[in-house]
């Protein structure tokens, strides 16, 4: 004993233990088991939504290729009726083009004879 006095401790250290419990419990069960649950609770959600992340990250890949795919499909689709549609036109044109063609050769054939008919009346009228 007579060491601990030398040392300065005395009878107010069983005071001193006594507010130490006192607020070490205090302390516990107000602050650190609530946030002890919460972080506990948190691990949970978090481990939880990673897997959820992962699949639903497959699932966005998986729509994504599908997506890709369908698009192809109607491009394909799409370059196919153009390519049916210019190809009708053109035919179109081309048969268009040659009639007037046609019908212009006719004209100027009619019209030449035409002038040359009246070349020679008037030089007979001369």
């Amino acid at each position: 004993m007579e060491i601990l006095k030398s040392l300065g401790v005395d009878g107010t250290i069983w005071i001193h233990l006594a507010c130490f419990l006192v607020s070490y419990i205090a302390l516990t069960q107000l602050i650190l088991k609530p946030y002890q649950k919460a972080l506990e609770e948190r691990e949970k959600r978090t481990v939880g939504n990673e897997e959820a992340a992962v699949q639903i990250i497959e699932e966005a890949n998986e729509l994504h290729s599908r997506y890709e795919q369908k698009a192809r499909e109607v491009n394909a689709k799409i370059k196919s009726f153009y390519d049916q549609s210019r190809t009708a036109a053109t035919k179109e044109y081309d048969r268009v083009i040659e009639a007037a063609r046609a019908e212009a050769g006719q004209l100027l054939d009619a019209s030449r004879s035409e002038i040359t008919t009246e070349v020679q009346q008037a030089k007979r009228t001369l």
